[in-house]
This record gives C-alpha cells, structure tokens and sequence, in this order.
C-alpha cells in the first residue's frame, strides 16, 4: 500500500472528493478542505495556484476511510489498533531503487512546494501532515511523530517538539554537547506509517506500522543522515535540528479548536528533498478532524475501550468523537445495573488525562451519532444524581478551561435510564428504508 494506491481506494469507495478548480494554498485550501471533512469526505486537490503539485488531505479524518486503509471493517479498527504494540513487525531494507529517492534535490527550497497555510490566523504555511522520523541517539531506535513545521525560509523550518515527545528527548540528549539532532520527514507515505506516528510507544513505531499492516514495512537510508524512512513515501526532507537556535512560531490551528499561542521554538535547517516522480504533497488541517483522529481517536479508543471493559461487561461500545477535541469519552451500557454506569464513567476517567466529560448512555443510542447523544442527555439524564464532579483534577493545559497548570474540573454524566423505566419508555425507532427505491 502507497499514497496513490489508497487514493484510489477511497475514490472507489466514494469517500474522496476531486477538486479540479484551481485553489489558492493560502487559505483556501484549507476552507475547501475543512468543508470536505465536514462533509465527511477526504480531497484530492488537482490544481493548487502557483505549483504543478497536487495536494491531499482528510484521508484518514473517519474510521470508514481508516478501515479502508487497513483492509478491514470499521467494527475491527479498535481491534488492530489495540494488537498493533503486542505483535510488532520489524522494517526491512527496500531492495533496488526507492521510490521516494527517484528525485534528489541536494539545494533544497522549501517554497518550491504547495505547502498550504491552512487557517485565516495562520502566520504562514506549516507542514501538518509529514511523518517526523528521528532516531535515539543511544539505542538507535526509530522514532515517528507529528511535530507541526512553520516555514522560515528556503532551508529554514520550525519544529514544534512538546516536552512529552521521545524526539524532544533525544535532542535534549545532544544540545548539550552542542550537536544537531539529524531526522527526516515522510511525507505521503503508507497510511499505517502515519497511523503509527500517532502512538506513544517505547520501541521502533516502525514495528507498529508494520504490525497495522501485516508486513514488513520497507525503508531505505536518507541520503544525508543515518536515518531510515519509507521507501514509497511521496516526498522525504531531510534536516537537522539546530542546537541553540529557538525563533517565534505560532500561532497555529490546534486540535483544541483553538489557536495556539506564538512562542520560540526550535529551528531545523533542510539539508535535501528527495521525491518521487510526479509527487503528491500531503497536508492536514490544524484544528480539523484528521488532526483529532490522528492525534486522539485511533489509539485511545481502544485504550477506553480496555479501561471500562475491565469494570462492566455490559459495555456495547465506546467513541471519543472528532467534534469535541478528544475530551469527552462517550460509553453506551446495556442494561446497566444501578450505580454501574458511575463505576464505568469513572474507570473511563481514568484512561485517559485528556478525557475531561464521561457520558454513559443507554445501548439503544447511537453514540456515532451527535443528535443522538444530545437527545439522550435531554431526556434521560436526571441532573440531580446523574451528574458528578471531579474538582482539581490535571487535564491538557491546552484545552482553554483549564487554568496555567492544566488543572480542570472534569464531570460523569450517567444518561441512562433506571432499570424501572426502561420498559416504560421505549425509544421510537424505524426501520431503516433505501429512499431510491420510493423516488
């Protein structure tokens, strides 16, 4: 699997759509872009103004596009992705000429590519959806992660590295010395290589995406640094991170929903750019709901998943929905005795520090489904015992509620019915009808 055999993919399956008006990348590209995920499809845009390179984005903003890029169900992705760090697949050397290397570029320009700026408070472009590869300076190991990259110049980037990130470590390991910290970007690779960059795991997440995959993924050494990336990835970067140097970035589209602040941050120089012939650039919007997918759904619902198992065997399913930023767990019970859906709202609390509300539902309600949930939260909570608080507790310091130190009041909502009421107050429901055949 490669960028271009998914695309083709999602356009069989009509989950893609192909924008061929020219779009301008500052801006309004991510305008459009930001309509398709709403509109539940990923885009493929076809002519970008000023650059003969075509440019994707929201492949994986839904599990129905995910599934796809998996091979499997949408009911199985919770399943996978809870295997892909118990059953690790190593990486192994690309043979013969990779795809990624077709074209080297040693005088490398980063304004020579369609690299959008996303959102009206945008200051500039940033690469959003590029794979950051680096590796430990002591074990060699091969970190991928997201670290957002403002540019600065023909050569010059930031690079956004949160304190929890292994690649922050690694090159809190070598300023000290007064040495740069080589890594590269993949950019458009396998879509499991950008599903494992969302993982927080102490090995090589290359194994995990080989794990996602079921095979081996195939790599090839960066021309200018010790660094392995994917052989089928649509364009690579390759840098440095520069000891000693911090420049302002920001402020950015955050998966909060809201901007992040402008700060100084660390500088990376770009030492090459290879690519494939005809490369298509890929991108993310900051804010969007591949943003949140990526950063938040795919490997903690399974984490959720675990947790409130391990309280109830009446779980039915579980979602942390792309609408409200990672923060609110949604859990449906079947039958639940009384008090239970408390116990499993507070084992849901514990998965996660980001999930700040807990709703438990009823089986009978779709917690796919927004208008759903609300409707159970109208009419089945009973606010003066099914709601609870959870005062001073640590949260994300970048959801807004929270105070300087990340600490928030977090909250159980039980919309359940009483067992003494269930039979009393069935949800309407009708059966499902193919409207094609009546018009």
């Amino acid at each position: 699997m490669d960028l271009r055999k998914f695309i083709d993919i999602a356009r069989d399956a009509g989950e893609l759509y192909d924008i061929r008006k020219t779009v301008d990348p500052v801006r309004e590209l991510g305008a459009v872009l930001n309509a398709c995920e709403r509109a539940g499809k990923g885009a493929l845009f076809h002519s970008v103004k000023g650059y003969d390179i075509p440019v994707t984005g929201a492949l994986l903003s839904s599990q129905k596009r995910i599934a796809l890029a998996l091979g499997c169900e949408v009911s199985e992705v919770g399943a996978r992705m809870a295997a892909a760090t118990q059953k690790p697949i190593k990486p192994q050397a690309h043979q013969g000429a990779a795809p990624c290397q077709e074209v080297k570029v040693k005088s490398p320009d980063l304004g020579a590519w369609p690299i959008p700026t996303h959102s009206p408070l945008d200051p500039a472009p940033f690469v959003t959806a590029g794979v950051v590869i680096a590796r430990d300076p002591q074990s060699g190991r091969h970190n991928l992660s997201y670290n957002r990259m403002q540019i600065h110049g023909r050569d010059r980037a930031g690079i956004s590295m949160n304190i929890w990130r292994h690649i922050k470590a690694f090159f809190d390991r070598l300023e000290p010395q007064g040495k740069n910290l080589p890594f590269c970007v993949a950019i458009g690779p396998d879509p499991v290589v950008m599903m494992a960059g969302a993982f927080r795991y102490d090995g090589d997440e290359y194994e995990v995406a080989g794990s996602l995959r079921g095979a081996p993924i195939a790599v090839v050494r960066a021309t200018t640094c010790d660094v392995m990336v994917p052989a089928t990835a649509e364009i690579i970067i390759e840098g440095e991170v520069l000891a000693g140097e911090r420049q302002m970035e920001g402020p950015m589209a955050e998966f909060t929903g809201h901007y992040s602040g402008a700060d100084p941050k660390h500088v990376a120089r770009i030492t090459a750019i290879t690519h494939r012939a005809q490369p298509i650039f890929q991108t993310m919007n900051g804010g969007g709901y591949e943003h949140v997918s990526l950063g938040n759904m795919i490997t903690r619902e399974p984490l959720l998943e675990r947790f409130v198992r391990h309280i109830s065997p009446r779980v039915k399913a579980v979602h942390l929905p792309p609408y409200a930023a990672g923060f609110t767990a949604i859990v449906a019970l079947d039958n639940p005795e009384p008090g239970e859906a408390k116990n499993v709202a507070l084992a849901a609390m514990a998965a996660h520090v980001n999930f700040k509300t807990v709703i438990v539902v009823d089986a009978d309600v779709d917690i796919f489904d927004p208008a759903d949930v609300l409707w159970a939260l109208a009419t089945r909570t009973r606010w003066d015992h099914g709601f609870a608080a959870v005062p001073g507790a640590h949260g994300n310091e970048l959801d807004p509620s929270c105070d300087e130190h990340g600490i928030v009041t977090k909250v159980i909502i039980d919309a359940t019915l009483p067992a003494e009421k269930r039979a009393r107050y069935l949800k309407v429901a009708y059966p499902a009808v193919d409207l094609k055949n009546y018009l």
